[in-house]
């Protein structure tokens, strides 16, 4: 998972193993407040969660590391030595790696992320002739803009429009913004005493090209 997000001020702690795993038999007291605090920074640091770097990828001096976790180098130097023999942390010129991060950080609802965002963008069908593309986002911001009812009006007209003469866009959503406004401009959109849209400005305008 890429640095696509903003860091989190927050990390997820697995408090078994904490209390029970290996940090307690290969780590000293004080190594052991280190490596948790180590979670933190790789969570805040560097361009992919999980690695402490720079933001061009690359290792950030140790005087510095271990000044942000509060710690000697030695003591970093033997917390990254003991958690690389027990496969919990590598180093390279990119940085120092906490291993497994995403896996404990990232709850599925996390993982599932981008392909929610994916589906949202995707266009579906509106009207009854099933020729009017909108996205979910498109969809709402209609709906927020006119109200349900007024927007299924609109999309109807268009999706009537585009079958009886063969309209083409590119973007539905705009063009039923532009009708809409010009409807209004026009005089079509006739409003009740109390405020509300009687033919929501859908009127023989939409239809005149």
């Amino acid at each position: 998972m890429n640095r696509g997000r903003k860091p989190r001020s927050w990390v997820r702690l697995d408090c078994q193993g904490v209390l029970h795993g290996s940090i307690n038999y290969i780590y000293t007291l004080e190594e052991q407040a280190v490596f948790i605090k180590m979670i933190a920074m790789a969570e805040v640091y560097g361009q992919e969660p999980g690695l402490i770097s720079d933001n061009d990828g690359r290792a950030l001096p140790k005087e510095y590391v271990a000044h942000e976790l509060h710690c000697s180098v030695e003591m970093l130097d033997s917390v990254i030595k003991k958690g690389s023999a027990d496969e919990a942390i590598s180093e390279n010129g990119s940085g120092i790696k906490l291993l497994h991060f995403e896996h404990y950080q990232f709850t599925e609802y996390d993982r599932q992320s981008k392909y929610r965002q994916k589906k949202a963008e995707e266009k579906k069908q509106y009207g009854e002739f099933k020729n009017v593309l909108l996205t979910d986002i498109d969809y709402k911001k209609l709906t927020d803009k006119f109200g349900e009812v007024k927007t299924k009006a609109l999309i109807e007209k268009l999706s009537e429009g585009i079958k009886r003469k063969g309209y083409k866009y590119k973007d539905f959503y705009l063009t039923i913004l532009d009708w809409e406004k010009r409807d209004a401009g026009t005089g079509t959109h006739k409003e009740s005493s109390k405020g509300q849209s009687k033919d929501f400005g859908i009127g023989k305008s939409l239809f005149e090209e």
